[in-house]
């Protein structure tokens, strides 16, 4: 562990280090992914009905999933408040290069925006690269040889075994 951290029990913020309170932290989480997953659950609940009794519909895995994920993290944040208010002392979370993090998150939500006009392939090949390179990858085997491993196997899977036209 470093010095550093060894002798600070505090909050801290720097280009390289995020430092703060666990219940505080995940509360903050739970927030986020709270209004993220409602936005995802609003829109599942546009999908068509199922065609027949027995199917789920195109919109129905989509809502299960949107509505155990919520339950999850109503959760996770009534776990964080019940920690905040315990008289134990807080346990202290450290994010190295939260900028690297936070970039990372940025890339997929592009991914996200861009897979369709993109292609799938072309989309897992494109993201996949820089989000190594966000991550901190820089050997150029790795770079060039685990984003097309990735398309490679998706291609594999979706196209030529399960018949799936992907965008």
């Amino acid at each position: 562990m470093d010095d550093i951290l060894k002798n600070d029990k505090g909050w801290r913020f720097q280009l390289g280090l995020l430092r703060g309170a666990s219940p505080v932290i995940d509360l903050i989480g739970s927030v986020v992914l709270f209004g993220i997953f409602w936005v995802y659950l609003r829109s599942s609940l546009a999908l068509p009905p199922p065609l027949n009794d027995i199917d789920i519909g195109a919109g129905g895995f989509p809502r299960l999933l949107a509505l155990a994920t919520l339950v999850a993290i109503v959760a996770m944040a009534i776990s964080a408040i019940y920690r905040l208010l315990d008289r134990v002392p807080v346990s202290w979370v450290s994010v190295r290069r939260p900028v690297s993090v936070a970039l990372t998150i940025g890339l997929l939500i592009l991914q996200s925006v861009y897979f369709e006009q993109l292609g799938a392939l072309p989309c897992v090949l494109l993201f996949g690269l820089l989000t190594m390179l966000a991550c901190g990858e820089r050997r150029v085997l790795h770079l060039i040889g685990v984003p097309i491993a990735l398309a490679a196997f998706i291609y594999v899977v979706f196209v030529l075994a399960l018949h799936v036209n992907l965008p």
